[in-house]
Protein backbone atom coordinates (compact mmCIF):
# COMPACT_ATOMS: atom_id res chain seq x y z
CA UNK A 1 0.00 0.00 0.00
CA UNK A 2 1.61 3.36 -0.90
CA UNK A 3 -0.22 6.44 -0.15
CA UNK A 4 0.13 10.15 -1.88
CA UNK A 5 -0.88 13.26 0.28
CA UNK A 6 -1.53 16.16 -1.69
CA UNK A 7 -1.78 19.87 -0.23
CA UNK A 8 -1.97 22.85 -2.44
CA UNK A 9 -0.30 25.88 -0.63
CA UNK A 10 -2.72 28.21 1.82
CA UNK A 11 -3.97 31.58 0.41
CA UNK A 12 -0.85 33.66 -0.51
CA UNK A 13 -0.43 37.35 -0.21
CA UNK A 14 -0.82 40.05 -3.02
CA UNK A 15 0.05 42.78 -1.18
CA UNK A 16 3.25 43.66 -2.28
CA UNK A 17 2.73 42.96 -6.41
CA UNK A 18 6.49 44.18 -6.97
CA UNK A 19 7.34 40.58 -5.75
CA UNK A 20 8.43 37.75 -7.79
CA UNK A 21 5.64 35.31 -7.67
CA UNK A 22 8.20 32.76 -6.06
CA UNK A 23 8.80 35.15 -3.29
CA UNK A 24 4.98 35.51 -2.66
CA UNK A 25 4.63 34.95 1.12
CA UNK A 26 1.05 33.92 2.67
CA UNK A 27 -1.67 36.04 4.21
CA UNK A 28 -3.03 36.29 7.28
CA UNK A 29 -5.90 34.32 6.00
CA UNK A 30 -3.44 31.49 4.36
CA UNK A 31 -1.62 30.92 7.74
CA UNK A 32 -5.11 29.97 9.57
CA UNK A 33 -6.11 28.17 6.70
CA UNK A 34 -2.77 25.99 7.14
CA UNK A 35 -3.45 25.43 10.65
CA UNK A 36 -6.54 24.25 10.79
CA UNK A 37 -5.69 21.50 8.06
CA UNK A 38 -2.29 20.75 10.09
CA UNK A 39 -5.15 20.14 13.10
CA UNK A 40 -6.97 17.81 10.59
CA UNK A 41 -4.04 16.26 9.56
CA UNK A 42 -2.87 15.54 13.67
CA UNK A 43 -6.55 14.24 13.87
CA UNK A 44 -6.75 11.96 11.03
CA UNK A 45 -3.36 10.65 11.16
CA UNK A 46 -2.29 11.58 7.88
CA UNK A 47 1.79 11.25 8.38
CA UNK A 48 3.63 11.63 5.91
CA UNK A 49 7.52 9.72 5.51
CA UNK A 50 8.60 12.27 3.23
CA UNK A 51 7.17 15.66 2.06
CA UNK A 52 8.39 16.80 -1.20
CA UNK A 53 7.76 20.57 -0.75
CA UNK A 54 8.09 23.66 -3.62
CA UNK A 55 11.05 26.02 -3.27
CA UNK A 56 8.24 29.44 -3.07
CA UNK A 57 8.03 30.79 0.00
CA UNK A 58 4.26 30.24 0.61
CA UNK A 59 4.58 26.28 0.06
CA UNK A 60 7.61 26.79 2.83
CA UNK A 61 5.24 28.52 5.09
CA UNK A 62 2.40 26.38 4.59
CA UNK A 63 4.99 23.85 5.48
CA UNK A 64 5.73 25.50 8.30
CA UNK A 65 2.64 26.01 9.84
CA UNK A 66 1.43 22.14 9.34
CA UNK A 67 4.81 21.46 11.14
CA UNK A 68 3.49 21.05 14.71
CA UNK A 69 1.34 18.67 13.87
CA UNK A 70 3.54 16.44 12.20
CA UNK A 71 5.69 13.89 13.85
CA UNK A 72 8.96 15.06 14.73
CA UNK A 73 11.67 13.95 12.10
CA UNK A 74 9.77 13.83 9.21
CA UNK A 75 12.02 14.19 6.22
CA UNK A 76 11.45 17.17 3.72
CA UNK A 77 13.13 17.52 0.50
CA UNK A 78 12.95 21.12 -1.49
CA UNK A 79 11.85 19.75 -4.63
CA UNK A 80 12.67 22.96 -7.68
CA UNK A 81 10.45 21.12 -10.15
CA UNK A 82 7.56 21.05 -7.78
CA UNK A 83 7.21 25.04 -8.61
CA UNK A 84 6.68 24.79 -12.68
CA UNK A 85 5.33 21.15 -12.51
CA UNK A 86 2.46 22.23 -14.94
CA UNK A 87 -0.28 19.89 -14.49
CA UNK A 88 1.31 16.95 -12.59
CA UNK A 89 2.28 14.63 -15.28
CA UNK A 90 5.74 15.34 -14.50
CA UNK A 91 5.35 14.90 -11.39
CA UNK A 92 3.58 11.68 -11.44
CA UNK A 93 6.64 10.36 -13.65
CA UNK A 94 9.29 12.17 -11.00
CA UNK A 95 7.46 9.34 -8.06
CA UNK A 96 7.63 6.54 -10.65
CA UNK A 97 10.91 6.67 -12.41
CA UNK A 98 12.38 7.93 -8.65
CA UNK A 99 14.25 5.77 -5.74
CA UNK A 100 11.25 6.80 -3.68
CA UNK A 101 11.37 4.22 -1.30
CA UNK A 102 8.94 5.54 1.60
CA UNK A 103 5.51 3.89 1.95
CA UNK A 104 3.34 7.88 2.20
CA UNK A 105 4.78 10.58 0.62
CA UNK A 106 3.34 14.55 0.50
CA UNK A 107 3.79 16.94 -1.99
CA UNK A 108 3.18 20.57 -1.11
CA UNK A 109 2.52 22.54 -4.26
CA UNK A 110 0.23 24.69 -6.54
CA UNK A 111 -2.33 24.94 -8.81
CA UNK A 112 -3.65 23.96 -11.36
CA UNK A 113 -0.53 20.92 -10.85
CA UNK A 114 -2.29 19.53 -7.14
CA UNK A 115 -6.03 19.54 -8.70
CA UNK A 116 -4.51 17.71 -11.82
CA UNK A 117 -3.00 15.26 -10.15
CA UNK A 118 -5.82 14.18 -7.38
CA UNK A 119 -8.27 13.86 -10.92
CA UNK A 120 -5.97 11.85 -12.83
CA UNK A 121 -4.79 9.87 -9.95
CA UNK A 122 -7.76 9.01 -8.12
CA UNK A 123 -10.66 6.68 -8.55
CA UNK A 124 -14.18 8.65 -9.05
CA UNK A 125 -17.21 6.89 -7.01
CA UNK A 126 -20.28 8.38 -5.90
CA UNK A 127 -20.13 10.79 -3.70
CA UNK A 128 -16.30 9.96 -2.67
CA UNK A 129 -15.39 14.25 -3.19
CA UNK A 130 -14.15 13.55 -6.59
CA UNK A 131 -16.68 16.16 -7.86
CA UNK A 132 -15.74 18.65 -5.23
CA UNK A 133 -12.10 18.30 -6.69
CA UNK A 134 -13.04 18.80 -9.97
CA UNK A 135 -15.13 21.68 -9.49
CA UNK A 136 -12.52 23.89 -7.40
CA UNK A 137 -9.59 22.85 -5.35
CA UNK A 138 -8.93 25.84 -3.61
CA UNK A 139 -5.45 27.67 -1.25
CA UNK A 140 -4.62 24.78 1.56
CA UNK A 141 -7.19 21.90 0.20
CA UNK A 142 -5.70 18.66 1.17
CA UNK A 143 -6.45 14.82 -0.82
CA UNK A 144 -4.96 11.98 0.13
CA UNK A 145 -5.08 9.01 -2.31
CA UNK A 146 -4.11 5.93 -1.28
CA UNK A 147 -2.94 2.82 -3.84
CA UNK A 148 -2.82 -1.19 -4.01
CA UNK A 149 0.78 -1.12 -4.74
CA UNK A 150 4.41 -2.00 -3.43
CA UNK A 151 6.61 0.31 -5.02
CA UNK A 152 6.10 3.74 -6.62
CA UNK A 153 7.31 2.37 -10.00
CA UNK A 154 4.15 0.56 -10.21
CA UNK A 155 1.81 3.57 -10.04
CA UNK A 156 -0.56 3.38 -12.87
CA UNK A 157 -4.04 2.55 -11.86
CA UNK A 158 -6.04 5.14 -10.15
CA UNK A 159 -5.88 4.64 -6.37
CA UNK A 160 -8.86 5.34 -3.92
CA UNK A 161 -9.59 8.60 -2.19
CA UNK A 162 -8.84 8.61 1.22
CA UNK A 163 -9.49 12.29 2.02
CA UNK A 164 -10.27 15.73 0.79
CA UNK A 165 -10.73 18.48 2.96
CA UNK A 166 -10.83 22.49 2.28
CA UNK A 167 -10.00 24.59 5.41
CA UNK A 168 -13.20 26.09 4.90
CA UNK A 169 -14.59 22.56 5.59
CA UNK A 170 -13.22 23.02 8.86
CA UNK A 171 -14.61 23.98 12.44
CA UNK A 172 -13.05 27.59 13.00
CA UNK A 173 -13.39 30.80 12.22
CA UNK A 174 -14.78 31.22 8.84
CA UNK A 175 -13.22 33.13 5.63
CA UNK A 176 -14.55 34.56 2.72
CA UNK A 177 -13.55 32.87 -0.35
CA UNK A 178 -10.64 30.80 0.11
CA UNK A 179 -9.34 31.17 -3.48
Amino acid sequence: MRKLTLLRHAKSSWSDRAKADIDRPLSSRGRRGALKIGTYIEKNKIFPDLILCSPSRRTRETLAQIDPFLPDGTEVKIEKSIYSAGTGSGLIAYLKSSAIEEVHVMIIGHNPTMQQMALDLAERTPDNGYDRIERKYPSAALTQIKFDIDDWRNLGERGKLAHFVTPKMLPGPDDEDEE
